[in-house]
């Protein structure tokens, strides 16, 4: 399974934009610099269809202005699927190749913010800024789409070995997704700001639809089935060797809206 492979891209493991299939054949890198500015709320169910209304109603416009102007290069906005006792339930991302335009977006959008009745009402906030290490999408816009992301804590000195693996195990499936248009795109993350274990990684996939999640799925499956026993069990010997156990978690979202360049 796709997210039983997920796990092992540390072995040989934003944020990306979703939408409709873009005409490119071939998966393009992500920007050698490319940040992006999550921010999640935990909102009360009651006010679930408030959030989204404020959001195409204050945040949205900005940031489709933002992006008009150049200034970003993606953002989305997401629900969660799979929620838990004390996580957050909705998010924005919007992601730029500077500080700069991450500041200017997150001015505006703090400004628009206050008319929200939903972010009044959210009983839990947290932010996260990232920088994108190793990528890949099309440029797409709608209001369809899934999220994933599994969230990794790398073992100190492991950096590199599980960058390594991560391209060797991992990116190949990926970039090929992509470029059939399976997947709508793709980043591996770390913190730029650190607020956290700075050895956490945040692997993200965007695709258009659920069945779209089940090829990649299926994508993923087919690889490992090529492997040789040995080759998998140096997968699986890697994998203990660079990821701190049971540190992972993960996150399925459905997109409300987005936009990627």
């Amino acid at each position: 399974m796709f997210k039983t492979l997920l796990v092992g891209l540390a072995a040989a493991a934003a944020v990306v934009s979703t939408g409709s299939v873009a005409t490119a054949q071939t998966a393009s890198p992500a920007p050698q610099t490319s940040y992006t500015f999550v921010a999640q709320w935990q909102i009360p169910r009651a006010q679930w269809a408030t959030w989204t209304t404020d959001f195409d109603k204050n945040t949205r416009p900005v940031l489709e202005k933002l992006a008009s102007a150049g200034t970003l290069n993606g953002w989305g906005a997401y629900e969660t699927i799979v929620h838990s006792e004390d996580g957050f339930t909705h998010g924005v991302w919007w992601s730029a190749t500077s500080y700069a335009g991450i500041e200017t977006a997150r001015g505006e959008l703090l400004k628009a913010s206050m008319a929200s009745t939903s972010l009044a009402g959210a009983t839990k906030h947290a932010d996260l800024y990232l920088r994108t290490i190793t990528g890949g999408g099309k440029p797409s816009s709608g209001a369809n789409g899934y999220l994933s992301v599994a969230q990794y804590l790398v073992k100190p000195g492991s950096a590199q070995d599980w960058k390594a693996a991560f391209d060797k195990y991992e990116k190949p499936t990926l970039d090929e997704a992509v470029a059939k248009g399976i997947l709508l795109g793709y980043s591996v993350d770390v913190e730029d700001v650190h607020t956290q274990n700075p050895g956490w990684r945040w692997v993200a996939t965007v695709s258009p639809s659920a069945e779209a999640d089940d090829q990649v799925s299926a994508a993923f499956d087919a690889a490992e089935a090529k492997m040789t026993p040995e080759e998998r069990k140096t997968m699986g010997l890697q994998r203990q060797a660079l990821l701190e156990p049971g540190t992972h978690r993960d996150l399925y979202a459905k997109i409300v809206r987005h936009w990627s360049k």
